[in-house]
This record gives C-alpha cells, structure tokens and sequence, in this order.
C-alpha cells in the first residue's frame, strides 16, 4: 500500500521502511498467506486489529504495533497518503494458528520492533545478524510454543550452543544456519535459547564474536587481519559490533592493556 525507503531480506524474514501512497478508499480488505507485523510510525494508522483501548473505528497513533498472523482478512491503510510504517513479514511454521489481527500494547515485540527501526534507517555491511535477532525475537513474542511444535528435550540446544562458539569466526554465520543444523525453527531456537540462556542466539554470535576479536587484538593482530580472522564483514563492523559488546573500540581496548 505505499513506496519503501528502505528495505533487506534477512533469513526469509522481509523488513522495510515504508510511506503509505494510497488513500484508505483505495485500499481493500485481503489476505497474506505470510503473517506480519506492523509498527505505525506516524498517527492516523487505521487496522482491524482489536484493542480493547481504541473504539473500533478509531485510528492508531505513531508507535501502535499490529499483528496480522497468516491468512487472515485485514485491511490496514492511514487516513491520507504519507503515513510512515515499518513492516516485518515471514512465512511462520505450518501449525501457526490464524487467529485474529492484534494490536500488542507494552509488548515485547514492541522493543524489537523499535530498535529494528533504528537498525534498517543506518544499515550497513554485516549487520545482517543483528536484523536478524530482532525479527527472530519479534517473531518468538508472538507464536506459542505449540505453534512451534517444540521439542522439550533441550538437547539440540546445547548442540546449537556449541556450534555458535565454534562457528561465530565464520563470515555471514546466521541463526537460521544453526537452526538448520540442529533441525528445528529459527524462531524455536530464538525462543529456547532466550529462555536458557537469558539471550538471544543473534546476541550470542555476536558476543562470541567479540570474544574472537578480542583475543586476536590482544596478541597484537592488526585491527583488519582481526576483522576478517573474527568474522566480521569488515573493520567497520569490528568496530560497531565490539563497541556493543565491551563498549569501547577494539584500539582502546589493545591501549587498556599495553
């Protein structure tokens, strides 16, 4: 229903930035065989979603995040053209109910969605995994652990757990890889780590990572050679993704211990 601004195709999960160029007459009620997410960046944001707290005809405000699970009827459009939305689409797991199209209030599919926003305005070289644990983590908010068909014997987690400190040094390694490995959902694997190990898998990688490189920094490596060593796409995205985690540039933290 509108123009993207900006847009990436992350491990079958569809993310883009977007400005609505039809009016709300123009728009009709259809169906996704995907589900998705919305997030309405600018007021005026008109769904079917049912909130208890907005009168059925009255529109939602910028930060309003809708979810539309699979096949179901919708009809989302703003008042006038221009309103700005983010939108999250992907093909979820066979036995994922249809149910109704949601507005999630102070959910935590809301922090994700947020930050994703953040995360695709400036999107830059190897930031794919990083897009990728938040679409995963606003994926695993919302399907149940039945949809999901999960196994309860943890063992393939703690096989996906090794494999992500084994692996992390390799460029472009992505949860779903791991998932794949291990035979199970990307978003079973986001929602059983998470709950394991307090993080996400995404958040994993990127740690274990950081540990990499800062190993190799340590031992005096130059700051490239370690970039491409530790997996990273470049010394860049050493920099962006090792400040996260330790919270000063790898060249500061070589001088710490000097």
């Amino acid at each position: 229903m509108g123009d993207r601004s900006r847009w990436t195709d992350v491990a079958g999960f569809k993310v883009g930035l977007w400005q609505a160029s039809l009016p709300p007459e123009c728009v009709p009620t259809h169906v996704h065989e995907d589900a998705h997410f919305i997030l309405a960046l600018d007021g005026g944001y008109c769904s079917l979603a049912q909130d208890p707290r907005t009168p059925r005809d009255e529109a939602f405000g910028p930060g309003a995040l809708v979810w539309n699970p699979p096949g179901v009827e919708h009809r989302d459009c703003f008042e006038k053209p221009g309103g700005r939305f983010l939108s999250v689409s992907f093909m979820p797991p066979k036995g994922a109910a249809q149910g109704d199209p949601l507005r999630l209030r102070e959910h935590q599919a809301g922090t994700a969605a947020r930050r994703l926003v953040g995360r695709l305005a400036r999107l830059a070289a190897g930031d794919e995994i990083a897009v990728e644990g938040l679409v995963l983590d606003m994926a695993a908010a919302v399907l149940s652990a039945a949809e999901l068909d999960e196994d309860p014997a943890p063992e393939w987690l703690m096989r996906a757990d090794e494999m992500i400190w084994d692996l992390c040094d390799q460029a472009g390694l992505e949860v779903r890889e791991v998932a794949r490995e291990v035979g199970v959902h990307p978003v079973s694997l986001a929602r059983r780590y998470r709950r394991h190990y307090g993080r996400s898998p995404a958040s994993a990688i990127r740690m274990a990572r950081a540990d990499r490189a800062a190993g190799l920094v340590m031992r005096g490596v130059d700051l490239a050679e370690a970039a491409v060593r530790a997996g990273y796409a470049d010394q860049s995205h050493l920099t962006r993704d090792f400040g996260a985690v330790y919270g000063l540039t790898p060249a500061r933290y070589r001088a710490a211990f000097a």
